[in-house]
């Protein structure tokens, strides 16, 4: 059995922890966090930060690992590009790519020298120059920690006053303590999510994205997007001419994307799996093995044998459910429109649990599947027709 090592283990990852030993191999998780779901599916468990490569790098030379498959979060991209890198494994980007694809600045600096429309960005190393450049910019403004994702260190900002805290949680947050500043656009969020091999888009679709509770946190997305018809071929063809001039190697693509007087304007990249099981979604409606596709691409195995489904014109998505507020959970309920599309749902806290991060934690993923497309897209718009629950703060119940 080959030896290999999947990065992280929570429940995003369960599902390619799964498959791969579904398909024969031997695997390894590792991450700072042993009681993460996904660890248990594997065949061991060996503890290490998996965004310290040369930590990584180590562990696979001590416990003859033959490959390496990234997790759901842009670190382990990284991590697992540098370390095929050092062990010479095909089916990973170059670090350089990588770094280029994965961070903020560099992403953006790609786009603009490429003409590919996306928000005007400048980036700081120096936090007074950013004070600086606030002083006198065009509102409202959007301020990012470079290097993360998951909504953390992001921030809108009307005035150079709201500005100035933007631009202190955005360095505190960034581990290279470097943070980007770009104009917001309003709009509809989306993605449209591709399967490149050999430079060339082999499955694609797209979703809408909504963030109820945390403006900057996708809790709820619908497959596929609305109006992608308009302009899925300039995005694929964004995507297509990337891994030409980079010579990326085959696997995900996706774009995050907002849309304004009918044209996207690219706002991050990236090509690894999806969190929240997104990849099991892509499966249902395209009728390609994502997580598979993805596995044996990161192991240089080939796609002969691999079987691919008809797609599905039915509609699909996935909903988080969060609280408004810090507190205990006493009580929640899915409204019934609702409930009667849901196909599997994932437990995260029980009742009687602590809510402590309520802008992050959800209470319970729920998949659903809609005959109708049109249907699907009215209710998830409307947070208030999805689910209610009771969270008591301190002497007082709140419901939301």
């Amino acid at each position: 059995m080959k030896k290999i090592l999947i990065l992280n283990g929570s429940f995003c990852e369960q599902p390619i922890i799964e498959k791969a030993k579904e398909m024969g191999l031997y695997v390894v998780t590792t991450g700072n966090a042993p009681e993460l779901i996904g660890h248990k599916y594997a065949d061991e468990y060996i503890p290490c930060d998996y965004s310290d490569k040369e930590a990584v790098l180590q562990l696979v030379r001590d416990n003859g690992i033959e490959g390496i498959v990234s997790c759901a979060n842009d670190f382990g991209v990284i991590t697992a590009a540098y370390v095929a890198e050092q062990m010479g494994w095909k089916g990973h980007d170059t670090y350089e790519n990588a770094m280029l694809i994965h961070h903020k600045a560099s992403f953006k600096e790609y786009c603009e020298k490429h003409n590919i429309p996306s928000p005007k960005t400048i980036s700081f190393f120096d936090k007074e120059k950013a004070y600086d450049y606030v002083e006198g910019c065009e509102y409202p403004i959007i301020v990012k920690a470079n290097d993360l994702t998951g909504g953390k260190g992001i921030h809108k900002a009307f005035n150079a006053n709201e500005a100035e805290k933007a631009i202190d949680i955005a360095f505190e947050k960034s581990r290279d303590k470097h943070i980007v500043i770009e104009p917001y656009i309003e709009g509809k969020q989306q993605s449209i999510d591709t399967y490149i091999i050999d430079g060339k888009v082999v499955s694609v679709n797209s979703c809408d994205c909504y963030s109820y509770v945390n403006p900057y946190l996708i809790q709820a997305e619908t497959l596929p997007a609305e109006g992608i018809e308009n302009y899925q071929d300039q995005l694929v063809s964004i995507i297509e001419n990337m891994a030409a001039d980079l010579n990326l190697e085959d696997g995900i693509f996706c774009l995050q994307y907002i849309v304004k007087d009918n044209q996207p304007y690219i706002i991050e990249g990236m090509r690894r799996i999806f969190g929240n099981q997104f990849t099991c979604l892509l499966e249902k409606i395209t009728g390609f093995p994502w997580n598979e596709a993805y596995i044996r691409t990161a192991l240089d195995m080939g796609y002969d044998g691999m079987k691919i489904g008809e797609p599905s014109d039915k509609g699909y998505g996935h909903y988080g459910i969060m609280a408004e507020q810090n507190g205990t959970l006493l009580d929640y309920s899915v409204n019934e429109e609702l409930s009667t599309h849901v196909y599997k749902e994932i437990e995260m806290l029980k009742v009687g649990d602590e809510i402590e991060d309520y802008l992050n934690q959800r209470v319970k993923y729920l998949f659903y599947e809609f005959d109708v497309v049109r249907e699907m897209r009215e209710l998830i718009r409307n947070k208030d027709s999805l689910a209610k629950m009771i969270v008591k703060t301190g002497e007082n119940s709140n419901r939301n």
